[in-house]
């Protein structure tokens, strides 16, 4: 593994990732080395013999480091420390979003302060509250000084549950050193907490140990399977239960394994994490916002609000992207093929049902359907077709489905050998719909047809929707400096998609472009490719890696429910070994 050690005052920090950068993944990973191994079909199969790809120290991601500190002084009983700690907490850097922020490794000096911050300010509290000691030490901690049986209490209740894990013989001999009669018992407390909180083994996930497999990896022992399980899940440290479960060895055996997996699955925690996951991938939150300054885009919106205090509507096309994914996860659970065909509206919001044409979901009972066939699926929702001004982006729609969805990699142009004006919207036509305009703004330069013909026709077949999602018939196409309507044109959304290469049927529009994505397996093989990245914060590098996502794939193609789905992830024998090594 690589780290590097940092010094602060007496204390040494162990982190990951120093001289890391974050990239997106080459052409070749993007792909997973080709759809067909997972799910496509149409490649030789995989060898899943072997063992898994090599996992690098990791740091806690900063979603993870927040959350960690946050629940660790709650079961601790300081709960009231976290008002105080939490705009240290807040200052911690921003994973990259460039892929998804659990896969950023990198530790700049802001972490290290962050982190340091965040020790003295609990050891601080610690050391002058007396309600704070006795919460984390018990009565003993207000005597005129520490017994050796008080220390052990505070190590195997508050140094557990940060460690994840009994402290070591070396780790809680070093700690009660601490408690050498000539701190007062307060500074003592304070010395241990400062310490734990900057040990290396609670910044980061260090699985090291374990009984070795005939096959070569580690085989996790019970306290760092708990922590994987609770951070795959929870995005935070195993709560007592889920130690105990470990220190007692049930979570080694099948039954008690099965009995906590269940019982985080369905916590409601559970439901954030994959939130995130889906907030993530469809890069929900890269959206710079609505023009709502142009005329044009005033007169595309007239009479529904847009810009006006109190009236969010990219928030609420996000929530209900949100509401979508957790109805057919959890409340009405379902296969992947349903959430990409289903008819069902559950937006709370009246702004987005005056947009959409639906009745407000009340939230209970049988939501509204978009009954007239103008919208189905997740891949129809407003939040994932909207543009920030009053003409649609036929290019960026089209790359969306193709990189994101099925996971095909775009290359990138280099700015400087491309055409001028080129990465700007063609300006408005009267006699031209944006589709006629877009493919103009092409036509004739083969640096540019080559790549825009693999994703651009799937933008075109989404031109029913307007720039905010609204189904439609015809374009209205709006005068950009005074927003006087210039034309309402007759659209054309049919085009040859090829959501697979080889396919060369025409699509006739939304619903049959769907079909052909549920179709392909390719959504679910890209699905099942980022959902094991998300989970396990690294790349597959093996065979084993890429045979678990096939697994993945394969069961999203079927009956198979989103949630059995996701809850599959820590069933696979992969998920409770470890493979140690320089990556």
């Amino acid at each position: 593994m690589r780290s590097r050690f940092l010094l602060f005052p007496g204390l040494c920090v162990l982190v990951a990732g120093c001289w890391g950068e974050i990239s997106e993944p080459s052409p070749m990973q993007a792909a997973g080395g080709g759809a067909a191994n997972m799910g496509g079909g149409d490649s030789a199969p995989l060898d899943c013999s072997g063992i898994p790809g090599v996992t690098p120290l990791r740091r806690l991601s900063t979603q993870q480091y927040q959350n960690t500190v946050r629940d660790l002084l709650t079961t601790s009983g300081l709960s009231s420390l976290t008002a105080t700690v939490q705009p240290l907490l807040d200052a911690a850097p921003a994973d990259s979003t460039l892929v998804f922020t659990g896969l950023d490794n990198r530790v700049s000096g802001q972490h290290l302060s962050t982190w340091f911050d965040v020790a003295i300010a609990v050891g601080d509290r610690v050391s002058t509250d007396q309600a704070s000691r006795t919460a984390i030490a018990g009565a003993c901690a207000t005597a005129t000084s520490l017994s050796a049986t008080c220390v052990d209490g505070f190590l195997n209740g508050f140094g557990r549950r940060a460690m994840r894990r009994p402290l070591t013989a070396q780790e809680a001999t070093r700690l009660r050193a601490l408690n050498d009669g000539v701190r007062p018992p307060p500074e003592a407390l304070r010395a241990m907490v400062v310490t734990l909180l900057l040990s290396p083994s609670f910044l980061n996930h260090v699985e090291v140990d374990g009984a070795a497999t005939p096959e070569g990896p580690l085989q996790l022992t019970a306290f760092e399977l708990a922590s994987r399980l609770s951070y795959t899940f929870w995005q935070t440290l195993p709560d007592d239960a889920l130690l105990d479960a470990a220190a007692s060895g049930a979570l080694l055996t099948e039954a008690g394994y099965q009995a906590q997996l269940t019982r985080l699955f369905d916590d409601p925690r559970t439901r954030r994490t994959l939130w995130l996951f889906w907030r993530e991938w469809l890069k929900l939150d890269a959206f710079s916002g609505f023009a709502t300054g142009r005329p044009g885009f005033r007169s595309l919106t007239q009479g529904l609000r847009f810009g006006e205090p109190g009236h969010d509507h990219y928030a609420d096309m996000v929530q209900e992207v949100k509401a979508l994914t957790e109805y057919v996860t959890f409340d009405r659970p379902a296969s992947f093929e349903t959430l990409l065909s289903t008819d069902v509206s559950l937006t709370r919001s009246t702004d987005l049902a005056a947009v959409y044409g639906v009745p407000v979901f009340s939230g209970t009972g049988e939501p509204p359907r978009f009954t007239d066939g103008s919208r189905k699926g997740l891949l129809q929702r407003a939040a994932l077709l909207v543009n920030n001004i009053e003409q649609t982006n036929p290019f960026h729609r089209g790359a969306l489905l193709r990189r994101t969805i099925l996971c095909d990699p775009l290359p990138q142009p280099d700015p400087n050998n491309l055409p001028p004006g080129s990465l700007d919207p063609p300006v408005s036509s009267a006699t031209d719909t944006t589709r006629q305009r877009y493919e103009k703004k092409i036509a004739g330069n083969n640096l540019c047809v080559g790549c825009h013909e693999t994703f651009t026709p799937m933008g075109y077949v989404q031109e029913s929707y307007d720039a905010i999602g609204r189904f439609r018939t015809t374009e209205k196409i709006y005068d950009e400096q005074t927003g006087a309507l210039l034309a309402d044109l007759p659209l054309s959304t049919s085009a040859v998609a090829r959501v697979s290469f080889d396919d060369e049927r025409l699509v006739s529009g939304p619903a049959e472009l769907n079909q052909r994505i549920i179709e392909s397996g390719r959504a679910a093989a890209c699905l099942a490719k980022n959902f094991t990245r998300f989970t396990a914060r690294r790349e597959a590098t093996s065979n084993v890696d890429r045979c678990a996502e096939a697994e993945l794939a394969t069961r999203l193609r079927g009956a198979s429910t989103l949630a059995e789905v996701f809850r599959s992830i820590a069933e696979a024998p992969s998920f409770r070994l470890k493979v140690v090594g320089a990556p």
